[in-house]
């Protein structure tokens, strides 16, 4: 009688230890504003030698439950929260940021000359995130900066100075150029195109010497063009064709 109960038994016992052990436990998601969302995964961390199913290795060694303080990547560096265990030795540095953090394109919104594009991925497989941040970048949303302040070694400058990278000067490399219509009712429109006098003239002969990169130029006439303002600087007959001769080659008549 006994003997018959007692697989059974022992099957159950089984059955509610592994039960235990197949508890999901969920990831947890820390919202961060600088540098998006990290994903804390205990299913992966459980798994691994020396914690495999032992959660007071870190609760509450590491972590307090009942206390939720926040920890800065300086708290980690010494040996605080993540940092305890990802130190270069146990597990990979904190020092590799984007294994946590996202790390996508970035596109900044320039009213004047359209969106510019920062792929994250084309700079990582040069340089480590500590080259910019916190040096250059705070990670989060930056003030705006100059192109002037770029030609002074701020931001992108620091580096694209035409010895590390091409230089800031290379506009087109970042800013997106297309070819723009002046609608012009009395003579017929008119296309400035960027391809043309970007193959001969570096952007920094034009902007912002004659023109103001931006939509909001005003017109100007053909008689103030003829006194040297705005395409009468290079189309003096000197430079270029002049514009008090040749219209057909600007207006479509």
């Amino acid at each position: 009688m006994k003997s018959r109960w007692t697989l059974p038994i022992i099957t159950l016992a089984i059955l509610i230890r592994s039960a235990a052990f197949a508890v999901d436990i969920p990831d947890v998601t820390f919202k961060t504003r600088e540098v998006g969302t990290v994903i804390f995964s205990h299913k992966f961390h459980i798994k691994q030698k020396g914690l495999k199913d032992n959660c007071k290795s870190c609760h509450k060694a590491i972590y307090d439950l009942r206390k939720k303080v926040p920890f800065t990547m300086a708290d980690m560096k010494k040996g605080k929260s993540c940092g305890a265990c990802h130190d270069g030795k146990k597990a990979f540095g904190i020092a590799q940021c984007v294994r946590c953090h996202p790390a996508g394109n970035v596109i900044f919104k320039v009213k004047e000359t359209g969106p510019v594009l920062f792929r994250h991925d084309n700079h990582l497989a040069i340089y480590a995130c500590r080259s910019c941040h916190t040096k250059l970048y705070e990670a989060g949303p930056n003030k705006r900066t100059t192109m002037a302040q770029m030609e002074k070694g701020k931001s992108c400058g620091a580096c694209h100075n035409g010895k590390n990278a091409f230089s800031a000067g290379e506009c087109i490399k970042c800013h997106p150029v297309k070819e723009i219509e002046f609608k012009i009712k009395e003579v017929g429109n008119v296309t400035f195109s960027h391809t043309a006098h970007t193959g001969m003239y570096p952007c920094g002969e034009c902007h912002d010497k004659l023109y103001l990169p931006s939509s909001g130029n005003k017109r100007i006439s053909m008689s103030d063009m003829e006194k040297g303002k705005s395409c009468g600087a290079c189309h003096d007959a000197g430079s270029a064709f002049t514009v008090k001769e040749n219209c057909d080659k600007c207006h479509k008549m």
